[in-house]
């Protein structure tokens, strides 16, 4: 932002317009970390690497943000299905219009799911009949062992008395 100001870019400026400032500060940031934290010898890779990042970093959140799901005011491309290309093609028109954040989220490779609060719901039930099963299980195993420990008092009372 303090580039911005000083070098009289609005906020309001196209994305393309962003990608310079950026760079630059990336640049300032890498020379100064370099310097204090490595000396003067990295100075410069300092400055490649944290402009590279800074350009690479800007030009990606701009791609980002111009993707018809985050941006409103684009136009979303339609296309008419016919039936026969329906079915040679999956649907797609749930993922298509859902932000990128959640696609990743529910990939196939993704550890993590977006969840509705249905889905949720049904989820912690599932869980709680697991539980409940197994706290069944335990009680069954406790009243065993107390059967079992009853048993030996009556053998150990009998056996006294003999």
């Amino acid at each position: 932002m303090i580039f911005l100001r000083a070098l009289e870019i609005p906020p309001s400026s196209p994305p393309q317009e962003r990608v310079f400032p950026s760079t630059l500060a990336g640049a300032f940031t890498g020379a100064a970390g370099g310097a204090v934290l490595r000396g003067r010898s990295n100075i410069i890779p300092g400055i490649i690497m944290f402009s590279l990042f800074g350009f690479t970093g800007q030009r990606v959140y701009n791609a980002l943000d111009a993707s018809p799901s985050s941006n409103p005011t684009l136009p979303i491309p339609t296309t008419t299905i016919t039936p026969s290309s329906a079915a040679s093609r999956p649907s797609t028109n749930d993922t298509a219009n859902q932000p990128l954040w959640k696609r990743i989220l529910n990939s196939k490779y993704s550890p993590m799911k977006v969840l509705s609060d249905e889905q949720y719901g049904h989820l912690l039930r599932e869980k709680l009949v697991r539980v409940d099963a197994e706290i069944a299980i335990v009680d069954e195993e406790i009243g065993k062992v107390k059967a079992m420990g009853d048993e030996k008092d009556v053998d150990r009372r009998d056996q006294g008395k003999a």
